[in-house]
């Protein structure tokens, strides 16, 4: 993986630049040659002029800005599934083509939904995985293995214990946007699944190295050899905003951050979870972990779902759920808009705003197999 630098005033502008340059068939041959050099000639062009008119149709479905609320669940769902296209002609072999992967679509979008008769939306609303249609073949060709959590054909109602542990509520979903943890509890009544993390001292020297800004990477020794130790131990924090979060309830997610105790942090002198995580001695705590950051959170951590934790799939089935029901349950969708639900337009007009302004970069990271560095200009990280 390679990582790209932009710099510029509008960092959402120069996202979007550098995102549209995609729908031309000659640099996508670029970034296709880059992933897959050995790609046939007479494959590479199909398989370039397939990716940039998938990207032109993500763009296209993306930049629609007149409509309700409706309509912009649906325009974005479909710029997810023609970046999710893109991305699969991108990173695949000479087999990888458009027509290809269509064959796969015409079997359907891969997931569905289906409603518990208790509770309330969305935590009523599950949606499950197919080992059929896009959504698998997709996930197959990013090396996600779904088939543990798949089901051979939808449900049309619930019938067993069983089939619920292989489907995530609606709920659970939007708890896992890590750009929402702050107002999840006020939307959903009840705590995030994504939270942001920061090391914490475990010693006072260890504090006074970070408080002078002093890393103890490659300086950790083993007490009986006295040689370079394999592994060492961090204590990170989970810092709730909005939210309160105790160490049984964060022990109990199974996150790779285990044995949390309730202690006073030293730095913000609240009471927060704090665990252990264990890594190599030669690795900044971080580089284990499955981290995301954006402008709207910090550094954060998902509890994973069917056995993952990637965002853009997590976007891909919320917008997905959203989409059934501004289509097919128009009931609903009016106590969405008008109606005792409409705390929920809110959080949905509050996860539009998100989509629009994070989804970008990680589309193109995801097109593109490169992490992207928006710099803004006169930052401490900018040229000048």
């Amino acid at each position: 993986m390679q990582s790209e630098h932009v710099f510029a005033d509008n960092l959402a502008e120069v996202v979007w630049l550098r995102l549209k340059r995609l729908s031309s068939h000659q640099l996508c041959e670029q970034v296709i040659l880059r992933r897959t050099p050995a790609v046939p000639a007479a494959a590479l062009a199909e398989k370039a002029s397939g990716m940039a008119w998938a990207v032109r149709s993500a763009v296209g479905y993306w930049e629609t800005k007149s409509g309700g609320l409706n309509a912009r669940v649906l325009s974005r769902y479909y710029a997810l599934l023609q970046i999710s296209i893109a991305e699969q002609i991108a990173l695949g072999d000479e087999t990888s083509t458009l027509p290809a992967i269509q064959r796969h679509t015409e079997l359907g979008h891969g997931l569905f939904t289906v409603s518990d008769t208790t509770g309330e939306f969305p935590a009523n609303y599950l949606v499950g995985c197919l080992r059929s249609g896009h959504f698998s073949s997709y996930c197959k060709a990013r090396g996600m293995e779904l088939k543990q959590f798949a089901f051979e054909r939808r449900l049309r109602k619930l019938s067993n214990e069983t089939e619920q542990t292989s489907l995530v509520s609606l709920a659970d979903l939007l708890r896992r946007v890590p750009e929402l943890q702050s107002v999840a509890q006020e939307y959903l009544g009840i705590h995030p699944l994504s939270f942001h993390l920061a090391k914490r001292p475990s010693s006072d020297l260890e504090y006074q190295f970070d408080q002078m800004g002093i890393s103890m990477i490659g300086s950790i020794y083993d007490a009986r050899t006295l040689t370079p130790a394999l592994k060492t131990t961090s204590s990170i924090a989970i810092c709730p905003v909005g939210y309160q979060l105790t160490a049984e309830q964060a022990n109990s997610l199974n996150l790779p951050v285990r044995n949390f105790e309730d202690k006073k942090d030293p730095l913000s002198n609240l009471m927060l979870p704090i665990g252990q995580l264990e890594h190599p001695a030669h690795e900044h705590w971080y580089q284990g972990l499955h981290l995301h950051k954006s402008g709207y959170c910090g550094s954060s951590i998902m509890v994973p779902y069917w056995g993952e934790d990637d965002v853009f799939t997590l976007h891909f089935v919320i917008l997905y759920a959203f989409s059934i029901v501004t289509r097919y349950l128009p009931s609903l969708w009016h106590e969405i808009e008008d109606g005792k639900l409409d705390h929920l337009r809110s959080l949905l007009e509050h996860y539009l705003v998100i989509v629009d302004n994070v989804l970008p970069k990680i589309a193109l990271e995801r097109m593109t197999g490169d992490s992207v560095h928006a710099i803004q200009s006169g930052s401490v990280f900018s040229l000048t």
